[in-house]
């Protein structure tokens, strides 16, 4: 009886331990794992891809597309080449970012973000520059979209403006396929070498990356609220993976396209040029060519 007891607790004594073992084991191997798990992880960087224009980017090895905003991830060190495709009718300008010129084949020893700007070829052939946007851009200047109707405000007043009818009000301002027509007259316009005029604003609720752009070339226009004009790169697009990367603080020169809108409640306010007149959203923006088209 004795030794029986004595084996019972002897018995209860080792699968004790093979049981405290075995957790422990377990506790190690989770450990080892997560730990393995974080040294992958750091080992792994992110290339974002950002294509400003009508064309797409393709990662090889791997064949990975692009055509707008991607954030792609790689082992650190991974070599990558990077080629363009325009479209049709649309030409290669070269590379910004972590890549300059016309190849870019980064080593990815850490995180890189590159921009491929596109443009087309000239204007008999204008071509919307956001494969989101099919319309066909109608090249113009803030003069005409605003027009020289002094509103009682001082800015530029609605009836007076080049574009009509146009986008209008809340039901349309976060549109994610705004159309390319209203009333038969197209209303997404391009504007060539406007100058960035107003701090980007990063802040508004509803996700919408905002500034100002103006005419330099317009020295015989006096007053400044008729040759301005507010750009939105809307939360939606940002939602949707659509809108391109925020605009480049002042005094930068971009080209830029967009859909002529008319917000009707900021009509009081200096911020807003006293007018409601807007490109909204805007598809799509390039750094200025400054007549190399």
């Amino acid at each position: 009886m004795h030794d029986w007891h004595y084996g019972s607790i002897r018995g209860r004594r080792s699968l004790r331990l093979v049981v405290v073992a075995a957790v422990t084991g377990i506790a190690v191997l989770v450990a080892i794992a997560a730990a393995h798990s974080s040294k992958e992880a750091a080992r792994e960087v992110t290339l974002r891809v950002v294509v400003s224009g009508r064309a797409k980017v393709v990662a090889e090895p791997g064949g990975r597309v692009c055509r707008t905003r991607c954030v792609w991830r790689y082992e650190q060190g991974k070599d990558v080449r990077l080629r363009v495709t325009p479209a049709r009718g649309v030409r290669f300008l070269g590379w910004q970012g972590d890549c300059r010129g016309k190849r870019c084949h980064p080593s990815l020893a850490a995180s890189k973000r590159v921009i491929a700007r596109f443009a087309q070829t000239g204007d008999r052939g204008l071509q919307s520059w956001s494969f989101h946007t099919p319309c066909r851009p109608i090249k113009t200047t803030i003069a005409e979209i605003v027009g020289s109707r002094l509103s009682p405000t001082g800015g530029p007043a609605e009836e007076g403006g080049g574009f009509k009818p146009h986008l209008r009000g809340p039901a349309q301002q976060h549109l994610l396929n705004p159309p390319c027509r209203l009333g038969g007259k197209g209303i997404f316009v391009e504007l060539d070498d406007v100058a960035i005029s107003g701090d980007v604003d990063h802040v508004q609720a509803d996700g919408d990356v905002t500034t100002h752009v103006f005419d330099t070339r317009r020295p015989d226009i006096k007053n400044p609220y008729f040759k301005t004009v507010q750009l939105e790169l809307d939360g939606t697009w940002f939602r949707a993976g659509l809108a391109l990367p925020d605009f480049p603080a002042q005094p930068a020169r971009i080209d830029v396209q967009g859909f002529v809108f008319w917000d009707t409640v900021h009509l009081y306010d200096e911020w807003h040029d006293y007018s409601g007149w807007e490109l909204h959203p805007v598809s799509a923006w390039l750094p200025t060519m400054r007549g190399a088209r």
